[in-house]
């Protein structure tokens, strides 16, 4: 609501944002008409109105209460209102824990774990019908966005990390779920990516100075984060391996420097190796892909402390094209093969030599409500069940800045948790078919 309200105030007439924004205000005045939206107006009628604390007990059969830590057996989560107050041996009642009243939910026959976290999504992304004019774009990306928010949090993903976006519906989606009237995952949202252009699109730029622009206006559309293309995207010629970054060094370090000044981390979509090591060179926090890492890569990474999100689930729609598309180039063919071999394996020696992953599939190239199939091509290039369920928990909340109140079960924390019927720790599979969802104290999913 914060960032919809700053748009309104901020937008000029003609400029390339108006028509999306005034199309978006009628998205904006049903949230702010709504029930939650009126009791939202004054803190002191919210106030007196405030219910009474809400208590719940989940009776938990095994839980992974931290992830990277053995499991406990016969364990009671007790949450207060939408945050753990603390986790009790055996199983609880309101009485034993002398509480007037709380609700509580039977998960004895199954395996709790937190809620898990995909570090890159494009909830609004997609194609849109020939049909739509482009002043409309943004609502019918709205819509598509409802629907793929509620896909992934159903799914077991209860937060999310959404790097890049076209027109404003992104933000339009994250306030409209942080109101309680729509349904879907903890967004931490971009904006639109920082690339090169001299169209004076927003996230445009072409020099030192146009960059800075550039991000500090998505700092003013209420971004949570900054994403900027150092390298073509991976369906492009340009994104082979020996390709060159698109940005000059200088350019990188305007980008990264800018979201510093206001405390704000980087995300640098790269596949080249060039434009990997000059990303980090310039100071990212994480590079998303990675398709032709080396061995300076990994020594960047460990140095800087930064984070490696890969995407592999994408190589299972490349497989597909690989499979199905008789007239591709030889050329491309040739690259395509080689990419679906270097980066499973460069990803597997990166976390051999002691790089981060936190778990990002790029859902929206890749089915959404899929996203736990990026788990599985972790345990496929080697790393256990636990790892894999560390990048999506742990690491995922480290690369936010959140780990104080995301990414495990300890008191005090989002009460975000999730049950499997099977042992994720067993088979990560079992992670592909959740039976619970609970975000923010909140049962999203029954059993």
């Amino acid at each position: 609501m914060r960032r919809l309200l700053n748009k309104l105030v901020s937008a000029k007439r003609g400029s390339d944002d108006s028509r999306a924004v005034g199309l978006l205000a009628v998205v904006l005045l049903m949230l702010f008409l709504s029930p939650a939206g009126l009791r939202a107006q004054s803190d002191e009628e919210a106030a007196q109105t405030r219910e009474a604390d809400r208590w719940t007990i989940v009776h938990a059969g095994t839980l992974l209460r931290v992830p990277g830590k053995e499991p406990l057996e016969r364990q009671s989560l007790v949450i207060q209102n939408d945050r753990i107050d603390r986790v009790v041996a055996g199983y609880a009642t309101s009485e034993s824990l002398e509480l007037d009243a709380a609700k509580v939910i039977d998960l004895e026959d199954d395996f709790v774990l937190p809620g898990l976290m995909d570090m890159h999504v494009h909830l609004t992304g997609g194609s849109l019908p020939d049909s739509v004019p482009d002043e409309a774009a943004d609502v019918y990306r709205l819509t598509i966005g409802i629907v793929n928010a509620r896909k992934t949090l159903r799914a077991g993903y209860t937060t999310v990390r959404n790097p890049g976006a076209t027109g404003w519906s992104i933000f339009a989606l994250s306030d409209g779920i942080d109101a309680g009237e729509l349904e879907g995952p903890r967004m931490f949202v971009a904006g639109h990516t920082i690339r090169i252009g001299t169209d004076g699109g927003s996230g445009s730029c072409y020099s030192v100075e146009s960059c800075r622009a550039a991000v500090r206006r998505q700092i003013q559309m209420g971004a949570d984060f900054i994403k900027v293309y150092a390298t073509c995207s991976g369906g492009q010629p340009c994104s082979h391996e020996k390709a060159p970054a698109v940005f000059l060094k200088d350019e990188l370090e305007a980008v990264v420097q800018t979201a510093q000044s206001r405390e704000m981390k980087v995300a640098a979509h790269a596949h080249t190796t060039a434009g990997i090591n000059l990303a980090l060179e310039a100071g990212v926090d994480s590079i998303e892909h990675g398709s032709w890492l080396d061995e300076r890569s990994y020594e960047l990474l460990l140095q800087s402390n930064r984070f490696l999100v890969p995407t592999l689930m994408v190589r299972d729609l490349v497989q597909r094209n690989l499979d199905k598309i008789e007239d591709m180039t030889p050329e491309r063919r040739t690259r395509l093969e080689r990419s679906q071999k270097e980066h499973p394996r460069r990803v597997a020696e990166a976390f051999k030599a002691g790089v981060v992953i936190a778990s990002g599939s790029d859902a929206g190239v890749v089915p959404h409500g899929d996203n736990a199939r990026e788990l599985e091509w972790y345990v496929a290039i080697g790393l256990t069940e636990m790892e894999a369920i560390v990048t999506a928990t742990v690491n995922a909340a480290k690369l936010l800045g959140e780990e104080q109140d995301l990414g495990t079960l300890e008191d005090g924390k989002y009460a975000d948790l999730i049950a499997v019927s099977e042992n994720p720790l067993e088979d990560i599979s079992a992670l592909t078919d959740v039976d619970f969802v609970m975000k923010g104290g909140a049962v999203v999913v029954p059993r």
